[in-house]
C-alpha cells in the first residue's frame, strides 16, 4: 500500500491495464459462446443436408399402394358424380334438320295450348326463341344440339306457365356457338402438335320477363331451382313492383254529403250515416303484381 501511495502514476497505469485485461477476457468469452452456437447450428444443418442427400427420395411400397387406392377411390367417386349429373340433363338424340322444324312447330303448338289452359298471355310472334329456324333449317351437325335446347326451353316455359303467372312479356334465347365441341390448345414445347381439350360442360342461355302476383313469381323461381329433369342456374333476377307509389294513408269517403245552400245549421251538422257491413273492403296491401326479368342458364354436363 505504501508503494501505491508513493507511486500514484504507476499505480494508475497498473489499474488501467488490469481493467483492460478483464474487459478483453469478457469479450473473448462472449465471442467464444457465439462461435460455439454458430458451429452447432452449422453442424446440425450439414447433418440434415447429408441425410437428405443419402436418403431415398422415392416413397415406400406401402405408401405407393395407399396412393393407388386413393386414386382409384377418387376415380370411382368422380365417375359416380358425372353419372349423377348427366341424369339431370335432357339427352341429345339424333335429329335430322327437317325433323327439328317439325318438333319446333309441335312444341310451339303445345306451349300455346298450355298457355290458354292456364290463362297466361304470351308475347306476340312467339317462336320459343328460334326465329331463325322458322323458315330455315339448321345444319346436320347442329340439329341434335338444337333439339336438346328446344326440349330444355319447352320444359322451362311449362314451369313458368304452370306457375300461373299473368303474362310472359318477353322471351329471348341467347344464340349459342355452333359446331364447337373442342378448344385447341397449343403445346408449350416448340414443334409439338396442338392438343384439343374437351369442354366439361356447355351452357344454353335464355332471358325472359314475366308479370304476375308475388306468389306466382316466387313459385317460378322455386320451380326453376328445384327442377330435376334439367339443371338450371338463375344468373340474374330483377324484380319490380308494378305500382311505383304506395297507397294513400287516408281515403276520403265517397258518400260524404255536403250541406245544401239553404240548409239550416242543424241539418248541415247531422252525422253521416255509417257504411253498411256489406260495403266492399279496400285492401291496402296484398294486391301487388310484380314484373320480373330473369336470365337462366341451362347447363349440359358432357361425358
Amino acid at each position: 500500500m505504501k508503494w501505491v501511495r508513493n507511486n500514484p502514476f504507476w499505480s494508475g497505469i497498473a489499474l488501467a491495464i488490469g481493467a483492460a485485461f478483464l474487459i478483453a477476457v469478457g469479450l473473448l468469452w462472449w465471442t467464444k459462446g457465439n462461435f460455439d452456437q454458430a458451429r452447432d447450428e452449422y453442424n446440425a444443418d450439414m447433418a440434415t443436408l447429408r441425410q437428405l442427400e443419402e436418403s431415398n427420395p422415392y416413397p415406400s411400397s406401402a405408401n405407393v399402394q395407399k396412393m393407388r387406392e386413393h386414386l382409384e377411390n377418387y376415380r370411382v367417386s368422380l365417375g359416380n358424380l358425372k353419372t349423377e349429373l348427366t341424369q339431370h340433363v335432357l339427352p341429345v338424340t339424333p335429329l335430322p334438320p327437317n325433323e327439328f322444324q317439325i318438333h319446333l312447330r309441335e312444341a310451339l303448338t303445345a306451349i300455346n295450348a298450355n298457355a290458354r289452359i292456364h290463362r297466361v298471355k304470351l308475347p306476340e310472334s312467339f317462336n320459343l326463341g328460334f326465329a331463325e329456324f322458322v323458315a330455315a333449317l339448321p345444319s346436320s351437325t347442329d340439329a341434335p344440339k338444337f333439339g336438346q335446347e328446344l326440349a330444355q326451353i319447352q320444359l322451362l316455359l311449362n314451369l313458368i306457365i304452370e306457375a300461373r303467372v299473368d303474362a310472359i312479356r318477353t322471351f329471348r334465347r341467347v344464340p349459342r356457338e355452333v359446331s364447337a365441341t373442342a378448344t385447341p390448345v397449343t403445346a408449350p414445347q416448340r414443334g409439338a402438335p396442338a392438343q384439343s381439350v374437351s369442354k366439361p360442360l356447355e351452357r344454353n342461355t335464355v332471358e325472359f320477363g314475366i308479370s304476375g302476383s308475388p306468389v306466382a313469381v316466387r313459385r317460378v323461381i322455386n320451380e326453376i331451382c328445384s327442377a330435376s329433369e334439367q339443371f338450371f342456374i338463375i344468373r340474374s333476377l330483377h324484380v319490380k313492383n308494378q305500382k311505383d307509389k304506395g297507397p294513400p294513408r287516408e281515403i276520403a269517403p265517397e258518400n260524404a254529403s255536403t250541406p245544401a245552400p239553404g240548409a239550416t245549421p242543424s241539418t248541415a251538422a247531422s252525422p253521416v250515416a255509417s257504411p253498411s257491413p256489406m260495403s266492399a273492403l279496400n285492401f291496402i296491401v296484398g294486391n301487388e303484381h310484380l314484373d320480373a326479368s330473369v336470365r337462366v342458364e341451362m347447363v349440359n354436363f358432357l361425358p
